[in-house]
């Protein structure tokens, strides 16, 4: 028997590139992206004609989620929370203008309907969960 010519074989010398596109890949229907497709349905109620939002309410709201999943509750612990994950964030398309300053996360908690949240938020666990 002669033994195998590994020049000729499958591909045996050729690099493996998949670690690249493993680490940009979202699979879909993956928990972050139902729960970025649930923030951006969320309407928008701070005065979007004034021209002057520097951040989008949903990566706002996900900012906030993602903070409190992580055990910070208060909004300063959510900026640092923040601030310690900006690259994170921004390779995922959020925060372009870097994070919310407190009064902003102050608003944002004061203008949304809690019990409607609530609601929708009980509605995406329900869905995601079946």
């Amino acid at each position: 028997m002669e033994p195998l010519d590994q020049s000729l074989s499958i591909d045996a010398h050729k690099l493996n590139h998949t670690a690249k596109v493993i680490n940009k890949f979202v699979p879909q229907g993956s928990i972050l992206e139902r729960l970025m497709n649930f923030a951006a349905s969320v309407p928008d109620f701070r005065r979007c004609d004034k021209g002057n939002i520097r951040h989008r309410l949903s990566d706002i709201i996900i900012l906030m989620i993602l903070g409190r999943t992580c055990g910070h509750v208060g909004r300063s612990d959510i900026i640092a929370f923040g601030k310690y994950n900006l690259n994170k964030l921004r390779k995922m398309g959020m925060l372009k203008n870097g994070i919310p300053s407190e009064a902003t996360l102050c608003r944002v908690e004061n203008g949304i309907d809690d019990p409607a949240m609530a609601d929708s938020m009980q509605a995406f666990a329900e869905n995601f969960h079946n």
